[in-house]
């Protein structure tokens, strides 16, 4: 009798544990067109923390350069003097698109509306697209020459990578598609 319970219970137990992986992917198996539209950023869109996972990327660059105490220190002055202005765009930049994901769930368009945060919202990503290149200049500009060129060089080999892996998933991408 006991084994019996026993199987009963663990055969419920994977059922469940079936029921609860099937839901988490949305109903579609891998090959599924939901799963492709999910794209690089995952399925709800994000990279994970967006602020953290830039500057990691410079400062992989930057270790690789072999930056001496003084250039680290700079840069790290660099970065503390910039973080504030960063953080404020970043907070503007959120509450907009809160104020955007609002518009149109009453049913009516509002052209005036949208047209203004549009505008708020191309103001915004110039100011922070000005930003971000100012201080990257100012974190090029305490580099050597040739840690300038080494930089360009990995820059270079990342792009390669990069080009190789868009190659291989369009090339998964189209015998998946043969094979339908």
């Amino acid at each position: 009798m006991k084994k019996i319970t026993v199987a009963i219970l663990s055969i419920a137990l994977v059922t469940l544990g079936a029921m609860f992986v099937f839901a988490q992917n949305g109903g579609t198996d891998m090959s599924g067109d939901k799963f492709e539209r999910q794209g690089r950023h995952g399925k709800f869109g994000k990279r994970g923390k967006r602020g953290k996972r830039g500057k990691r990327g410079h400062m992989r660059l930057f270790r690789q350069l072999d930056l001496t105490d003084e250039q680290k220190t700079q840069m790290k002055e660099i970065r503390q003097a910039n973080k504030e202005t960063g953080k404020a765009l970043r907070q503007q930049m959120k509450q907009l698109r809160q104020q955007s994901a609002d518009l149109g769930t009453s049913g009516v368009y509002d052209d005036a509306q949208v047209q203004a945060l549009a505008n708020q919202h191309a103001e915004l990503a110039k100011q922070m697209f000005i930003h971000k290149q100012q201080v990257k200049a100012q974190m090029f500009a305490i580099l050597t020459p040739e840690q300038k060129a080494k930089a360009a060089e990995l820059k270079e080999q990342h792009q390669q990578r990069m080009q190789e892996r868009k190659a291989r998933r369009d090339a998964r991408k189209a015998e998946r598609e043969n094979q339908q």
